[in-house]
């Protein structure tokens, strides 16, 4: 039965116009940055790495497709919840808008089994349109400005191999993607809620810009509170590319993210009246967050240490 709801779920969401917003966006606006980083190359680079030119020789460029890649990602990571939201606003609130959810009350499928399929496709959809804007991004620098060592700043400057840079990219997708599903989760518990589709995403995005405000604000209380929240992670993709890689920072992110995904699930699921799946919930929950931590650990870079 489930089977049958997330495949009809997927049939009306395929069969929205507004599915193709985010993606129709993503695709207009990352090859117009490529190309003004392409025009601009010179000033960027000098603006970048201006003042290590007094100090090093370079050879070559180091502008690349990597590196435009990596700026595309940090440019627009703080405005992909906006555009993940767009189906989870709509999913249970634009029921309730065409009088359909009554139908499902009608049939023998309790609620928990159609908030499951609604979850399901929630994170189907998140998950894709965050692999498309990395792969996309990916694609259109490389084939544009071409390959090379990646060039960041942490403490100093760290250049990375080119043989090691896809995986920091895939590792990258991993972290933001994990982010952007627990903030459309939010976004799913308040149209389970609300009865239309734009009150779910101003209240998702004003909740992400103040938690990111208070990322930035130093304020020695916001700092405490900081690491238990699933906004100050948002920009977390970047200790990918660190050397060494901090996993504690991500095991926290990883912890964090679960713990409130589960908590939204958990207040769905409430309100569906099944006590039970949400207790269930709960601990799969627990259990994927240690596996989750250790898989990413062990398939990009190939050790298993016991630090989780």
């Amino acid at each position: 039965m489930i089977l049958i709801l997330v495949k009809n779920e997927f049939e009306k969401v395929l069969k929205r116009k507004r599915t193709y917003i985010s993606f129709l966006l993503i695709g207009i606006l990352i090859p117009f940055i490529v190309g003004a980083i392409n025009n601009g190359g010179t000033t960027l680079e000098k603006s970048i790495y201006g003042q290590l030119s007094d100090s090093f020789f370079f050879i070559g460029s180091l502008l690349n497709g990597y590196l435009a890649t990596y700026i595309i990602i940090a440019v627009l990571i703080n405005h992909m919840p906006f555009l993940s939201t767009i189906i989870a606003s709509d999913i249970f609130s634009g029921e309730y808008s065409r009088s359909t959810f009554r139908m499902y009350l009608t049939r023998p499928i309790s609620r928990t089994q159609v908030l499951v399929s609604k979850v399901i496709v929630v994170l189907a959809y998140t998950s894709a349109l965050m692999g498309f804007f990395f792969l996309y991004a990916l694609l259109i620098s490389i084939s544009w400005l071409g390959t090379g060592e990646l060039a960041v700043f942490h403490k100093g400057i760290l250049f990375l191999s080119s043989d090691e840079v896809i995986q920091r990219f895939a590792l990258a997708f991993l972290i933001s993607n994990y982010v952007m599903l627990t903030i459309s989760l939010l976004c799913l518990l308040i149209s389970a809620i609300s009865k239309n589709s734009v009150t779910p995403i101003i209240i998702t995005i004003s909740i992400v810009f103040i938690g990111t405000a208070i990322t930035y604000i130093p304020i020695e209380l916001f700092k405490m509170i900081n690491p238990y929240l699933f906004t100050g992670y948002i920009n977390s993709f970047l200790k990918a590319f660190h050397d060494p890689i901090p996993w504690s920072h991500i095991g926290s992110l990883v912890i964090t993210c679960t713990v409130w995904s589960t908590l939204f699930v958990l207040l769905s699921l409430f309100f569906s009246g099944d006590l039970i799946t949400a207790f269930l919930v709960a601990i799969l929950s627990c259990i994927g967050c240690f596996y989750y931590i250790r898989l990413i650990k062990i398939f990009f870079f190939g050790f298993s240490d016991q630090s989780f």
